[in-house]
Formats: C-alpha cells, structure tokens, sequence
C-alpha cells in the first residue's frame, strides 16, 4: 500500500512540473496565546509550481505594546525562482522588495546573504519519513539542545497516549486524531495532532521548495513531524506512531490558576491544484527595490 502511495505521488509531481501549467497552493494558520506575549495569529500561503515557490506570511498580534515593539503587524513573504537563479524578499507592509541571485549564495556557502522577516511560531506538517535527519536536527534546536531534554526528563513523570479508530475531516482531508497528556512537575501538557495519509500535495510544495534551495547549495529545514513525538523520544519514552503527515495540532498547558498556561494552535486550511498563476509569483509593481530589507 505505501509502495503504491509513493508511485502515486512522484507520478502526480510529474505530472505538475512537466505540463507548466498547474501550480499547488497551501494556507495554515497559526494560533500563540502565551504569558506576556498575549495572542499571535500568522496566516501562511505556499505556492509551488516547476522552478517556483513562493511563501508569504502575515502576523497579527494581539497585545499592543508587543505589536508596537514589533513596528505594527507584518505582512512579508520570499520568492524563490529557479528559472532566472533569483530569491526575492519583501515586505508588504513597507512595500519594498530585495534580490540576490542563486550565485552569489553559492559563493557564500549557501546561505543568503538577504536577511528576511522568516518565521516558524510552531509550525507543524514536516516531514512524513519519521526518521528525517532535517527533522531530528530542527528538533534538537526547537528544544534548546542536550541540556533542555535532560532537565524535561527529570521533570517528567509519564504520559497518556491514544489513536482515533475513527478519521475526521480536516481541510478535507482524511484525517486520523493522535491525544497525547504528558504530566510533569510543571504540570501537564495535552498534545492534539491529526495525520493523513493524502500528502501529495504538501509533498510536491516540499519538494520544490528543497530543490530550489539545494541549487543554490543550501539546505532546506524541515518543520517537526510531530511535536509529541519530538517531546517523547527526548525524553526516552516508547510509544506507538501513525503514518502520514501532520495537517493539525493543538498544545496547551494551564496552571493551577489558569494564569501562566499556554495556548497553540496550527492547521493546514486548504490545499489546492489550480491553473497556473504567474502574477502569483511576481511582487506588486509599485515595490521600491532596495538594498536590504530593515
């Protein structure tokens, strides 16, 4: 069955990048409610069509003083074009736009010499292959390294976990529910994740996305596969898994008060095949190139 499904996806990216004439688009939201930040909403929109990906985000932040030190809420993306060996950065807000070209990040070992406004709140829906290397090393980094997993396993005590018999729904997606409570001396955590099977679609955004980034001599990081997961191997337990990718996730904990807990939220909302759309692609005409962003 897995062999079939794995057929099935590199016909169907195939399929996209030689016709020219399909592009896949794929919206998540964010939700952080947390102590002294208060609540983050980010919006995020993928396109991905054959030597082009773009990715854009806006922010929406609850707290006033927050949003006032951040400048206001933002509105910013990246576009990566394969075609003409081009990465563009911008800023929507500022309605300015930077370029650098594929060669020059080659000449610096890869990596961009344009800093955007690149963001992960939490981010799910990485890698479906639960032994990806980009997934483990983006892991160890969200969790602060060696030092942070010691001191959770001195804190933890044990955990719950329960897989659905049943799929629900989720952007139309078939979907299967992992709950899983962790209990530790700070209190206890619950981690609601839903996988599906389906992932053709997020795979060929993926794909595109890496590929693009390998040509320039980069390395593309992948978001958790799941954030349960992640906690449990790091904290020495055994647990059962499902196969698929993350489409997605609820984590909170709360206090004894209620006062010091935390909120977030992800979720894959749409993912679509549709015509190409060069525009889609393309920044406002009416940008101002500039050198760098600020």
């Amino acid at each position: 069955m897995k062999n079939k499904q794995i057929i099935f996806g590199l016909l169907f990216n195939g399929l996209i990048a030689q016709s020219g004439s399909n592009q896949i688009v794929v919206e998540e939201t964010m939700f952080m409610d947390a102590p002294y930040v208060g609540e983050i909403t980010t919006t995020n929109i993928k396109y991905a069509a054959d030597g082009l990906y773009r990715e854009e985000t806006q922010m929406e932040v609850g707290s006033f003083f927050i949003r006032m030190a951040m400048g206001g809420n933002q509105k910013y993306g990246s576009i990566l074009d394969g075609k003409k060996e081009l990465r563009t950065i911008y800023n929507l807000k500022e309605e300015e736009y930077a370029q650098e070209n594929f060669e020059g990040i080659r000449n610096n070992d890869g990596t961009p010499t344009l800093k955007g406004m690149e963001n992960s709140f939490g981010r799910g829906g990485g890698n479906s292959n639960q032994n990806s290397n980009d997934s483990e090393e983006d892991e160890s980094n969200d969790n602060g390294g060696e030092d942070e997993s010691n001191e959770n396993n001195e804190d933890n005590v044990g955990f719950e976990r329960t897989i659905s018999d049943n799929f629900e729904k989720i952007a139309g997606f078939k979907a299967k529910k992992v709950t899983t409570k962790m209990m530790g001396n700070q209190g206890p955590v619950l981690i609601e994740e839903w996988f599906t099977i389906d992932t053709t679609l997020f795979q060929y955004v993926s794909d595109m996305k890496t590929e693009l980034v390998v040509s320039y001599g980069g390395k593309n990081q992948q978001s958790p596969r799941s954030f349960s997961e992640m906690m449990l191997k790091n904290q020495g337990h055994e647990f059962e898994s499902v196969d698929g990718r993350m489409i997605k996730y609820k984590m909170e904990r709360k206090d004894d008060d209620d006062d010091d807990g935390f909120t977030m939220q992800w979720q894959i909302k749409s993912a679509k095949k549709m015509p190409f759309n060069r525009s889609d692609f393309e920044i406002p005409k009416d940008h101002k190139k500039v050198d760098k962003l600020d």
